[in-house]
């Protein structure tokens, strides 16, 4: 079984995922009859679960035990050596959608381990996509590349390291710009201003009841809003409150 992005998944579900994985068994909705199962799980997230625990956000017993046998997988920037392996895959792909079969001239295959792809592989994803659509050749030259490239290049400068934590315009604009890269050259679905606000407000006030451990009074003293607006938001956020939690 594997979960994907598990660091945003809510407490509760956290607890029933615990139940499996140290009773083997769990019940449906509204069910009372134990179900048993035999899984293996296959988590991922990139986010900092230390972190997430630390802000009573995460079970600490949950996370060791999915901490077993824990792998780190690079960004492509920290692994461009396997460039060439990606490009020949998504190639095939595209030919298996109904796209004309191409290939990259060493040249163009040069021009991309050159780059520091801010969006990893599904950037350079969307991009063999859009050279495969774009070009009549069979095979595809450099300059085709780096055209595409200059798009992306020409963009809000990223280096290939995270922009600094203690600014967080920096990071707003850092996630935005590999959102849209990964868009490849269509735009993003349409509601893009409610979903980022939604994204922001919803850790915020999940922090905040985290230092406020579970109070709603202190909580709300703490972002400077009024005691009625915090409920609102936790109701429209879907924010779990867990009063009294331990510090750190």
């Amino acid at each position: 079984l594997f979960l994907d992005e598990i660091g945003d998944m809510p407490l509760e579900a956290q607890t029933r995922l615990l139940r499996v994985l140290q009773q083997g068994e769990y019940t449906t909705v509204g069910g009372r009859t134990p179900i048993k199962t035999d899984v293996r799980i296959i988590a991922a997230t990139n986010r900092d679960l230390r972190q997430l625990i630390q802000q009573g956000l995460f079970r600490e017993d949950l996370f060791y035990r999915l901490n077993v046998v824990p792998m780190r997988l690079p960004p492509l920037r920290e692994r461009i050596q396997d460039t060439p392996d990606l490009v020949r895959h998504f190639l095939r792909k595209a030919e298996g959608e109904g796209l004309p079969p191409k290939r990259l001239d060493n040249s163009a295959i040069e021009r991309l381990k050159s780059h520091s792809w801010p969006g990893n592989v599904r950037e350079l994803e969307n991009l063999i996509r859009r050279l495969v659509v774009l070009n009549p050749d069979d095979v595809i030259q450099e300059a085709a590349v780096a055209i595409e490239l200059a798009q992306t290049e020409r963009g809000p400068a990223i280096s290939g390291d995270e922009p600094d934590s203690a600014n967080l315009s920096a990071l707003v604009e850092h996630y935005l710009t590999r959102y849209f890269a990964e868009c490849g050259d269509k735009l993003p679905p349409a509601g893009l201003y409610d979903r980022v606000l939604h994204d922001v407000e919803k850790p915020l006030v999940s922090i905040a009841l985290a230092a406020a451990r579970g109070n709603q009074v202190r909580a709300a003293q703490l972002l400077g809003v009024n005691r009625n607006t915090l409920r609102k938001k936790i109701r429209e956020l879907g924010v779990e409150v867990i009063k009294g939690l331990k510090s750190h």
